[in-house]
């Protein structure tokens, strides 16, 4: 006698792969590059920060920021350094600097990656209150 209950298997292991292991397996694969890129914007800000402050000049600390990326292989389009409004270098200011990076929502190995979105890192170095000078 045959059973009317025929097996979904075939279908139960279709979805199982679809809804569980690819989202995961996408995820594996999109955290180290996220990770790279949040540390590349972390170095870009201090050393932006740093070096406004030690050469007393923004425009040589951004410099010294999109160099960071550049040497981590991102774009002008994928990291962009700036400095926050008010930051002064006179006597005893602050130099808040901060760098933004493009992040891919998904990576697809040989295929790129699909959507992104923005993660900001910020870094405040003070100017000292005896450097000679203004």
């Amino acid at each position: 006698m045959k059973r009317a209950d025929g097996g979904y298997v075939t279908l139960e292991l279709v979805a199982g792969l679809a809804l569980l292991v690819l989202p995961i397996g996408l995820l594996v694969l999109v955290l180290p590059t996220w990770f790279a890129r949040q540390n590349l914007a972390r170095l870009a800000a201090q050393q932006a920060a740093r070096t406004a402050v030690v050469t007393g000049s923004l425009d040589q600390g951004d410099a010294a920021g999109n160099q960071v990326g550049a040497d981590g292989g991102l774009t002008s389009t994928e990291l962009t350094v700036s400095f926050a409004p008010g930051s002064g270098l006179a006597r005893g200011g602050l130099v808040t600097a901060q760098a933004e990076v493009r992040m891919p929502a998904v990576v697809i190995p040989g295929l790129g990656d699909v959507g992104s979105f923005t993660w900001t890192a910020r870094h405040t170095e003070a100017v000292d209150l005896y450097r000679s000078g203004a």
